[in-house]
């Protein structure tokens, strides 16, 4: 991090911070406001903060607290945020160099938002936002100077949520009120599963002639993103190239068709920016929604759902926002909880320069190319921070350390077609013979040597495998699947999942530069101060504990394989009660193969329904396009198919 700069300007710098220092809790608006009025702040102190980039705003961190952080961002003309809100953190800015343009939106029923006002700010000019405010900041396009801005957050910013712009008016489909007659249907979760669900409930939906309300719940704002296609960074690429992304299984060249609307140019092994998909998820819908029924109504309902009780006449959902929806039929797509924290009573001191979860954490942008940090965990999070973190500036290392130190490995350059297993498959299958973990490896292994010898690459065999697991993990008893998650997934994982070649290639040439180092070892302790963490670690090879110093820690373990759906606030009290089962390595809930929840007798509910991550305990491959654009058509279809052949008991929302 850059030094402070010392100064003896009345009300510089300096003066601000021992100012913020001495304010116990979260900065109330007017004590942001009367403090940034009275900084004079000089272009000695904030010159070391500024640092134009070509390919976005840069934010610097100059002091990071538990209540606050103070920012100084840089512009270069024609930059700017997408369309966010803070998630309820107050921030404070101020003009220090340049001219600001901020624009204003609000919030339509498509889920959407538009443009209404929009101010400009010049030097020494402010505004605070209490935390809800839905805008974008950014410098115009014939700016004759970079923009240098300066901003106070209180608490310590986490994440921006970002919206998604329209400027055509909302389809009609979401202003259309629901007839007594219509069937309600609510979708609790609105990333890539979520909104394909409702996305095929149109499409399917056009050719009935049920009546029915759709309510998609999910306290993101942008829906059809979710986790994966949350991120703007554009140097996060799709780990799966573009001819094999189809959001439909019975359109596989639809992602294709998408982006070759916009680059002509673009080829079916592609690899795209995971922004991109996100976008694509969105006008899918979208477009849906433009040719739907009149029959077919939609709400995008931005809150989270708390509580879910069996009703007589279906489901009755509770929000954080206090509403109480009544639905003939509920979906589950609900995604991963936040990762584990790896330290527990291990760690001494504050964590504010510790990073609980790189998916909803603004700060990774802002962590100084010299700056050390230390990454706890190897897979495809991991490889999504060292993207972030690893600028061509870079002097700090990255240190990334795993129980086994194994990173992704890399697609090829050029895609090849699966490979026929067919027949390796029907014996693997085959119910006279029992099927173990250590069975499996080896033929697999074999397979893989036999067709390396005829000119198939790995990539080939284990992709081939891929549309076989469900029916293989369902041969596997407790025992069996114990052991492939203790022993074999971490070798599974980065075979199955794959880095993008041009991503590979940046982790390659990281670690060529000794920007990167990859260590198998074991956390022992950590105690921070409010400059740095002294990490100690057990590394494999090694005689002896080590002791390094670090910037900042960031938890790049993901989800996990147990993934806690018992802690989820949703299903708790539905386990308890044994409306819901789960199964005996906690991977998720118990499911038919049509996607009905199981109780915990075994009984199907039919009016609930579930997809996603909740289904890895039935079918493992339940996290990518492939096996999820299925489970979507499968639900919308079982949904579909089941209120026809109920009864109708009228339903409305409250």
């Amino acid at each position: 991090m850059a030094p402070l700069v010392s100064t003896q300007v009345t009300h510089g710098l300096k003066w601000l911070i021992d100012q913020l220092d001495t304010r116990a809790g979260i900065l109330d608006e007017s004590s942001v406001r009367s403090l940034l009025n009275q900084a004079n702040l000089t272009a000695q102190e904030i010159a070391p903060y500024i640092e134009p980039q070509p390919a976005s705003y840069a934010r610097r961190c100059v002091v990071r607290r538990e209540n606050y952080e103070l920012l100084v961002l840089t512009w270069l003309p024609s930059q700017g945020s997408v369309a966010h809100d803070h998630s309820g953190s107050l921030c404070g800015l101020k003009v220090f160099q340049g001219s600001l343009t901020e624009q204003l939106f609000e919030q339509g029923p498509d889920g959407q938002v538009r443009k209404t006002t929009a101010t400009r700010l010049g030097v020494t000019e402010l505004t605070v936002d209490p935390g809800v405010i839905i805008h974008s900041l950014g410098n115009d396009p014939a700016a004759p100077q970079t923009l240098v801005t300066v901003h106070i957050y209180s608490p310590p910013l986490p994440e921006v949520r970002r919206y998604a712009v329209a400027e055509n008016p909302p389809p009609k489909l979401f202003l259309r009120q629901p007839p007594p007659s219509a069937r309600t249907i609510a979708i609790i979760g609105g990333g890539f599963t979520g909104t394909m669900t409702l996305a095929n409930l149109l499409r399917f939906g056009n050719q009935t002639e049920l009546p029915l309300h759709i309510i998609l719940i999910d306290r993101q704002p942008a829906f059809g993103e979710g986790i994966a296609y949350r991120t703007n960074d554009p140097r996060h690429l799709l780990n799966v190239p573009t001819g094999r992304m189809s959001a439909w299984p019975d359109r596989p060249d639809d992602f294709l068709a998408f982006i070759r609307s916009k680059d002509p140019s673009a080829n079916p092994g592609d690899f795209q920016p995971r922004k991109t998909y996100g976008q694509y998820v969105r006008r899918t819908l979208l477009d849906l929604a433009e040719s739907a029924s009149d029959r077919l109504s939609v709400e995008i309902l931005r809150d989270e759902a708390t509580r879910l009780t069996q009703s007589t006449s279906g489901w009755t959902i509770q929000t954080a926002a206090g509403r109480t929806i009544q639905s003939d039929l509920a979906v589950l797509t609900v995604g991963h909880r936040p990762p584990d924290d790896p330290f527990g009573k291990r760690w001494i001191g504050p964590r504010i320069r510790y990073v609980a979860d790189p998916w909803a954490a603004l700060v990774i942008s802002q962590i100084a190319p010299d700056e050390p940090v230390l990454l706890l965990g190897s897979g495809l999070t991991a490889v999504d921070a060292i993207l972030t973190l690893g600028r061509s500036d870079r002097t700090a290392p990255l240190t990334v350390v795993s129980r086994r130190g194994l990173m992704p490995l890399p697609h090829t350059r050029h895609p090849k077609p699966p490979a026929d297993l067919s027949q390796l498959a029907k014996r693997l299958l085959d119910p006279s013979t029992p099927l173990t973990i250590r069975t499996l490896v080896r033929t697999l292994r074999e397979q893989i040597a036999d067709a390396t010898q005829a000119g198939t690459d790995w990539r080939q065999v284990v992709d081939g495998l891929r549309p076989f697991v469900a029916q293989l993990w369902d041969r596997l008893n407790i025992a069996e699947r114990s052991r492939f998650l203790t022993h074999v997934r971490p070798f599974w994982e980065i075979h199955r999942h794959r880095m993008a070649p041009d991503v590979a290639n940046t982790i390659d040439r990281l670690r060529r530069e000794n920007k990167l180092q990859v260590a198998a070892g074991a956390l022992i302790s950590a105690t921070a101060d409010t400059t740095g963490i002294d990490v100690t670690l057990s590394t494999r090879g090694a005689p002896a504990t080590k002791t390094v110093r670090v910037s900042w820690v960031i938890n790049c373990t993901g989800p996990g394989v147990q993934n806690r759906h018992s802690t989820h606030p949703i299903l708790r009290p539905l386990l308890e009660a044994g409306t819901l089962c789960d199964d005996e390595l906690s991977l998720g809930l118990r499911t038919d193969p049509a996607g009905r929840a199981l109780n915990a007798a075994n009984n199907p509910l039919p009016t609930l329904l579930v997809a996603g991550t909740l289904r890895k305990s039935t079918l493992w491959e339940s996290t990518a396009v492939p096996e999820l654009r299925q489970q979507a058509q499968t639900i919308a279809q079982t949904a579909l198919t089941t209120l026809q052949n109920t009864p109708h008991a009228n339903t409305k929302s409250i």
